[in-house]
């Protein structure tokens, strides 16, 4: 059981990478707005990429719930999942206002265990 939370906490982590994708694409998409001078297209890109990004983030969170859940519950910790937290965990720090934090926590949690 605790198996199959730690694939579905991993699988609802990548949404994080969509996430920052999105975010980037929004910001290329503006980038390439600006020539045309309208400060409410280069606006309205920003904003589109920022909103995808946060809807796309919820999922990501709750693995990122799951996975801290996983960590602090099982004893011994595969070598592969660990190092799959980790990453996540340095992709959250990318996530400025609460991926600091969160990216924080799990490490400490990662190099505790």
């Amino acid at each position: 059981m605790i198996n199959l939370v730690k694939v579905l906490s991993v699988l609802l982590q990548v949404f994080l990478l969509l996430s920052l994708f999105s975010f980037a694409s929004g910001v290329a998409n503006a980038v390439a707005a600006f020539p045309t001078a309208d400060p409410k297209l280069i606006a309205g890109e920003l904003s589109a990429g920022i909103v995808l990004s946060l809807i796309q983030v919820i999922p990501a969170m709750v693995g990122f719930a799951l996975s801290f859940w996983c960590i602090k519950k099982s004893t011994e910790a595969s070598k592969v999942y660990l190092k799959l937290c980790k990453l996540f965990a340095y992709l959250w720090l990318l996530f400025i206002p609460i991926g600091i934090i969160l990216g924080i926590k799990q490490l400490k949690i990662i190099n505790g265990a």
